[in-house]
């Protein structure tokens, strides 16, 4: 046992942490959160906010209930408790509603005030160092960076015109940036080596079928080769660099590019002509070709986006080492709302319309110490990002490279995986993908979605957006790479399969990936980046002798979030909101410069063709994401998968033990009558070409008043995982990793 600093070697009754907006912590917190806004409120006869959660029998609702993903909760607890603790503030003379009142009426200037509310809020003291809550005296953390925060707000609000303006800019530094640090090769522990293909198919000169709906057969070879590689496609090609080390991809998962996949594969589709190509499911190589393409895909979308973990474009382009917030408005060399459509698609009217008053805010941003925050635009004129304050400086405004000094229509900047950008891109989203499609009468996969009006769906749609994040950018490979017109994609692709299938020198061969690298451009750390990838990504699909290492043990869940309990607490949103942490705003190094460069985008193409009608197919051979699969072309030997995920059922114990209806985006409504969606049900996955080689262990079950109650206790157990074995009023829930017993 390892204790803290109290001396605590143990975690029995300490479920009290901080959570939501204001960290709100402790039995005192949690009990009036209860008392005014909760159950026992409802139960006592006072109006409730939330009646149905008891704060003290699931403080954990504060970050998985339904009302969470609202957006509400976090927030609601938060001004709770800064009208409870902070405005009713009165000891030793220091009454903070009589000194805000004097800050105020003596024209914002006295910012003393701040930091006495830091002291309030952090230690409960106005006057630090004082003991406050702690068995010493201390100072309240990130005071600095509160105050500074605090002015940043008042100019953004523009409270009144006679305080202070922000402080001059920071002295130019005399070093050049440095470079971002090489990718880490990957490790595992306790590695073995990657099945060898069974067998190899002969070469075939049979041409492709290129751009059409892929046959069902293509589909279901495709999908159970990826299932075969699952482990090792999240181990190695779905990781991210943060600035502890290379972790596990929270924005694109597994999940999301299979979905991706099956929509840009099967069903309504993206529009004649725009099909992922997975091969034609005839000739021998048909396999090969599918996987090849899509090993391409992600390599492209490892040096886009997956290795830096965004969604949003990163704001990467300095003017006398300081980032504009202008480059919202574009980078490198390019003006996204002026980026017509070329390639013999123009006059067809593709392109959104720019409105200048439009307002989007960005949900990611780059991760070095001191990069900017998120993109955004609006009516308004706009300076620069101070990297060493930490602070936006909009006066005087500030060009970017392009002179652009204002983010008005600006709203065009890259998203997804593929980094789409610019009006003529998001056009054609909207025109074979989105709201005009539907309109105009053609098949359209997110009818509800205008990619004109709001394209950051892509990366802030609370259900489909861990898709969308994917689907857009395998719209954008169909779209453009494989069409592409100068350099014969598709032929290429084709010759340098049928060349190397039967010697497996995939690798040797640079031939496709030298001409995929022209199409695509880029910075030569880009060219490296993908090429490296890309040869991974033939490992990771077992078309070459593997270099890398086996799946790890676990490594599988590695995006499920532990606290999901029920359906109540399954994620309904995958985006990732970091903003900068506070003990960074001060730093001294000055960040890489990231060179993001597509070539070819969505626009520059040729495409006249308009599906002919209105008539969708309706099959879907690939039926179930997590149903049993036949066995492929090229079978790889794996051991029994574990996994988790939604399903319905009429109890938790009922939808894990059949596993039989998925409900992926964690609601109710996506069952049947008289059942729910259940979170967290471990499911196994018997690989494809194989046997299982380990067995699931045995789940260690707990009876509950609900999650929270079963986790604190850990006392009645339900073996058969049912609630018909527990007491009543209680249920039976999974406690694996939490309890004893498994």
């Amino acid at each position: 046992a390892y204790a803290n600093s109290r001396g605590r070697v143990d975690v029995e009754g300490c479920c009290w942490w901080g959570r939501g907006a204001m960290q709100t912590r402790g039995t005192c917190n949690y009990g009036k959160l209860n008392y005014f806004l909760g159950a026992r409120a409802s139960r006592e006869g006072r109006p409730a906010r939330y009646p149905k959660i008891d704060f003290c029998e699931f403080p954990q609702g504060v970050c998985s209930s339904d009302e969470t993903y609202g957006g509400e909760l976090q927030w609601m607890i938060g001004l709770f408790e800064w009208a409870d603790r902070i405005q009713t503030y009165d000891k030793d003379g220091w009454n903070f509603i009589e000194k805000l009142k004097e800050f105020c009426d003596g024209g914002y200037t006295d910012f003393a005030f701040v930091d006495a509310v830091s002291g309030i809020l952090n230690i409960g003291c106005h006057d630090p160092p004082c003991q406050g809550f702690s068995n010493s005296a201390v100072e309240p953390h990130n005071k600095r960076e509160r105050n500074d925060t605090f002015q940043r707000f008042l100019n953004e609000f523009k409270v009144a015109r006679n305080f202070p303006p922000p402080p001059p800019p920071t002295p130019l530094p005399s070093p050049a940036p440095t470079y971002e640090p090489t990718e880490a090769e990957p490790t595992t522990a306790a590695p073995t080596s990657i099945g060898q293909p069974t067998e190899i198919p002969t070469s075939s000169s049979r041409p492709t079928s290129i751009q059409g709906r892929p046959p069902a057969e293509a589909v279901t070879n495709i999908e159970n080769a990826l299932k075969s590689s699952r482990s090792r496609f999240e181990k190695f090609l779905l990781k991210s660099e943060y600035p502890t080390g290379a972790w596990p991809s929270y924005l694109y998962t597994w999940r999301g590019f299979l979905q991706a996949l099956r929509k840009m594969t099967t069903g309504v589709g993206p529009g004649e002509k725009n099909w992922f190509f997975i091969g034609d499911g005839e000739s021998p190589n048909s396999l090969q070709l599918g996987l090849i393409n899509l090993a391409s895909f992600v390599a492209h979308g490892v040096t886009q986006a997956i290795k830096y973990d965004s969604c949003d474009e990163n704001n990467y382009e300095m003017v006398d080492f300081r980032y504009p917030i202008s480059n919202a408005c574009g980078q490198n060399g390019r003006s996204y709302q002026d980026d017509m459509c070329t390639g013999g698609d123009e006059g067809e009217g593709y392109e959104c319309e720019v409105d200048s008053s439009m307002e989007m805010y960005g949900v990611t941003h780059a991760r070095w110490i001191g990069a900017p925050p998120p993109l955004y635009c609006g009516d308004k004129s706009t300076g620069y990002w101070d990297h060493f304050k930490g602070l936006e400086i909009n006066d005087p405004p500030f060009a970017n490279l392009a002179g652009r000094a204002d983010v008005r229509g600006c709203c065009w900047w890259g998203r997804g995986v593929m980094q789409v950008r610019g009006v003529c891109a998001y056009g054609k989203l909207n025109y074979y993908l989105g709201k005009r499609a539907a309109e105009s009468r053609r098949p359209s996969i997110y009818p509800d979605i205008d990619f004109c009006r709001n394209p950051s769906a892509i990366c802030t749609d609370p259900e489909r957006g861990p898709e969308l994040r994917w689907l857009t950018g395998m719209f954008y490979w169909a779209h453009t790479i494989q069409r592409n017109r100068y350099n014969d994609y598709l032929t290429i692709l084709q010759q340098y399969v049928d060349t190397n299938v039967v010697s497996g020198n995939f690798k040797e061969d640079t031939s496709f990936m030298d001409t995929l690298n022209e199409i695509l451009g880029g910075s030569p750390d880009d060219i490296s980046n993908r090429t490296s990838t890309f040869e991974i990504a033939l490992e990771v699909f077992g078309l070459v002798d593997p270099e890398i290492t086996a799946e790890p043990e676990n490594d599988l869940n590695a995006n499920v979030d532990p606290n999901k309990g029920t359906a109540s607490s399954a994620s309904k949103a995958d985006v990732n909101e970091d903003v900068i942490a506070a003990d960074n705003l001060n730093a001294t190094n000055i960040p890489p410069s990231v060179n993001v460069t597509d070539g070819t985008e969505i626009g520059n193409i040729n495409n006249n063709t308009i599906p002919e009608n209105n008539q969708v197919e309706e099959a879907d051979p690939l039926g179930s994401l997590e149903g049993n699969v036949t066995t492929p072309e090229t079978p790889v030997a794996l051991s029994a998968q574990v996994f988790s995920t939604n399903y319905c059922g009429v109890s938790w114990g009922d939808a894990s033990t059949t596993c039989s209806i998925s409900c992926a985006g964690g609601f109710d409504s996506e069952c049947p009558p008289g059942q729910k969606c259940f979170g967290d049900i471990s499911c196994s996955e018997i690989p494809v070409g194989g046997v299982a080689t380990t067995s699931i262990e045995k789940i260690s079950n707990y009876c509950g008043a609900d999650w929270a109650d079963a986790s604190c206790k850990c006392s009645v157990t339900c073996p058969g995982g049912v609630d018909i074995e527990c007491p009543p009023g209680h249920s039976c829930f999974d406690m694996s990793g939490t309890c004893p017993g498994y």
